[in-house]
């Protein structure tokens, strides 16, 4: 039986917004250290989430989007 892996999540650190890893997932989560991402990509890897929004530095001063969106 094939599974269906339908969800992606980033895995952050709370305190920072740091992305630690990526995720796929067969059932959705509410779990606020995984934040939905809309494909799975580990560029997000290194990546900071500050206030719903994906940035290269912690400052939150350079945007960054994933190339596969």
């Amino acid at each position: 039986m094939a599974m269906n892996y339908a969800y992606n999540y980033a895995v952050i650190d709370t305190e920072t917004g740091l992305c630690t890893g990526v995720r796929t997932m067969t059932y959705e989560l509410d779990n606020p250290a995984l934040i939905p991402i809309e494909v799975y990509d580990t560029e997000y890897v290194d990546k900071y989430y500050i206030n719903g929004a994906w940035y290269e530095d912690a400052a939150g001063t350079i945007p960054w989007q994933s190339s596969l969106l």
